[in-house]
């Protein structure tokens, strides 16, 4: 069910602060963003219907767009791009009411129920639908899950009163977490998922695998960057066996 949301200004909203050690998660500010904009896009809802606007995108606040879609049609748009106040016009489409979103620059999210093993908090352990942006889609389709940025988040993550917008972001776009997802089942971690039972049907790909053909190995044993957080390197070799496996 699409409902009409009043869409203004982001603004500053301070989270309750915890007790926190150098490793423990913190609470962060959510702070304006100089990045956010629309892109030109088409949302499938999850009864097939299509419809085509303007999709709002931040990546200072990636949850966002994760969790649900803002669209504006053209007109609205021109009217955005003229400076008026277009937030009474704004549709917001729940992740539950969409199967994917794809940007007219190429880039699809889909759908995938996740469940965030790492989670601290019993509430945060639910399994959760979330709009993620797809790598390769197949038999295992392989996801780039951002890091939320308010709330109770890392303390990976950079310092908002240290770096400039442009420096948070491409921090947000090479640091992620990798979700991959077999037909039929739900997505999961890279950190958690047993390779054995993700591509062992494909004796070729798991020899390929044991001889480190990909390269995976390699960045795979290096670890994370922090819990669940994957770079490009590791995406890109994880990738390339998930797309011979989906041959």
């Amino acid at each position: 069910m699409k409902t009409v949301k009043n869409y203004s200004t982001i603004t500053l909203m301070l989270i309750v602060l915890f007790s926190l050690t150098s490793n423990s998660a913190k609470a962060q500010l959510r702070t304006p963003s100089s990045v956010g904009k629309y892109e030109k896009g088409t949302v499938t809802l999850e009864n097939g219907e299509e419809t085509s606007g303007y999709i709002f995108m931040d990546m200072m606040n990636p949850q966002e767009f994760q969790k649900r879609v803002n669209l504006i049609d053209e007109k609205t748009y021109t009217a955005f791009s003229e400076g008026e106040n277009t937030d009474k016009d704004v549709v917001v489409y729940d992740a539950n009411d969409l199967q994917s979103f794809t940007l007219e620059n190429g880039k699809k999210f889909k759908k995938a129920r996740y469940v965030n093993l790492f989670a601290k908090r019993k509430q945060d352990k639910i399994p959760k639908n979330l709009m993620l942006e797809v790598v390769t889609e197949g038999k295992i389709t392989v996801y780039k899950k951002y890091h939320h940025t308010q709330g109770i988040v890392s303390p990976y993550l950079p310092d908002r009163t240290k770096v400039n917008d442009a420096e948070y972001v491409e921090w947000q776009e090479n640091n992620f977490e990798i979700l991959s997802q077999k037909e039929g089942e739900e997505a999961k971690n890279m950190s958690t998922i047993n390779l054995k039972s993700l591509v062992g049907d494909n004796k070729t790909v798991l020899t390929n695998y044991a001889k480190d053909k990909y390269g995976f190995r390699t960045f795979f044993t290096k670890g994370p960057v922090f819990e669940s957080s994957f770079q490009l390197d590791a995406l890109e070799a994880f990738t390339k066996m998930v797309e011979d496996y989906n041959k």
